[in-house]
């Protein structure tokens, strides 16, 4: 992005929440969550074929040799080191295919300083940790990325049979009355979000940090990836879609069957369920990714870049829970030995 005063090359600015020009500072402030419409809806049937795929950025894609993240990447910023593993090899690749370009944004909005202000804040509560990983200067240079996911909506009608108990309380305790139900039952499905990120989809340190809902979003713009780095989805549409109606969706359908019955639990339900408006957002979500580099050993930061929630995994001190096993071991005997006087007082006092 190029300045419109001086030509100097414009960057986002977390803080400001706009693009702040390196050469003579000139801002321009981005629309914010709320200031605009919200994002558009994507039909999933064919016209995903004809998804825009014009990510109107000047972005080269890059493949991590050592982990395989493929990055969207300012070329001036090609020496940097991959912030999913640490590893600074990249391979440019060639005529790369950019994909979907995404509907939706949720722009950067907590500073790399309030990140780390948490993190040591947070990190003086880690007790089991080792004093110098607990109170020292661990956390590794903040990498903002933008991480991919797809939001589905859809109306659901689900047709099931199965068992429906009620739970009865009585005096000597409960019982579940037991009768077979079937019938038909209509949902909507609203932004069901799906990690379209291969390296993160199943990355329990990340999902407990990345919540979002659609107020939080703007229609995308190329402006927000100034300076940023994005990974590129590595699920497709249909993939993801194809994998949520036979996991998340599927004990939905059979939760609304048993809302349906008025049960207070269900076994043996079968269900089947038709989709139709089918509609999806490629949206991209700001978080900041960092390791700390103790004892040989890289553990790894994730935190939120519209929300003040992080996650870390840190090292455990052995002394400190060898210590702990001692004093566990050491109550105990003290406790044996007690016992031991009192029953030889009880004995002696017979």
């Amino acid at each position: 992005m190029k300045c419109s005063s001086c030509g100097g090359t414009m960057i986002y600015d977390v803080a400001k929440h706009g693009l702040v020009c390196d050469h003579c500072g000139s801002l321009q402030v981005l629309p914010g969550p709320g200031e605009q419409g919200g994002a558009a809806e994507n039909d999933i049937g064919p016209a995903i074929k004809r998804a825009n795929t014009d990510w109107g950025a000047s972005k080269t894609l890059v493949t991590c040799q050592s982990c395989g993240a493929q990055l969207f990447c300012d070329e001036d910023k090609m020496s940097g080191l991959c912030p999913f593993c640490g590893s600074a090899v990249v391979l440019t690749l060639e005529n790369a295919n950019f994909g979907v370009a995404p509907s939706a944004i949720i722009p950067f909005s907590v500073t790399r300083e309030q990140v780390e202000a948490n993190f040591y804040k947070w990190n003086k509560f880690a007790f089991w940790s080792p004093e110098k990983f607990r109170t020292g200067k661990v956390l590794g240079n903040l990498t903002p990325v933008y991480v991919p996911y797809w939001t589905f909506d859809a109306d659901a009608e689900t047709t099931y049979s199965g068992r429906f108990g009620d739970i009865q309380d009585y005096q000597d305790g409960t019982k579940t009355n037991w009768s077979n139900g079937s019938g038909v039952v209509k949902t909507h499905i609203n932004d069901f979000r799906v990690c379209a990120s291969r390296k993160f989809a199943t990355d329990k340190l990340l999902n407990s940090v990345v919540q979002f809902t659609a107020e939080e979003m703007v229609p995308y713009q190329p402006e927000y990836l100034a300076g940023m780095t994005a990974e590129k989805y590595t699920i497709g549409i249909e993939e993801a879609w194809n994998s949520v109606q036979e996991g998340e969706l599927k004990k939905m359908a059979i939760d609304a069957a048993q809302r349906n019955e008025h049960a207070d639990c269900c076994e043996n339900v079968t269900t089947s369920t038709t989709y139709s408006n089918v509609t999806y957002k490629c949206v991209l979500v700001p978080v900041w990714l960092t390791g700390c580099k103790f004892g040989g050993k890289v553990y790894n930061v994730v935190a939120g870049g519209h929300n003040m929630r992080g996650n870390c995994k840190r090292p455990v001190s052995i002394p400190k829970i060898a210590i702990l096993i001692g004093l566990v071991l050491l109550l105990f005997s003290f406790g044996n030995i007690m016992y031991l006087i009192m029953l030889i007082i009880t004995q002696l006092m017979q």
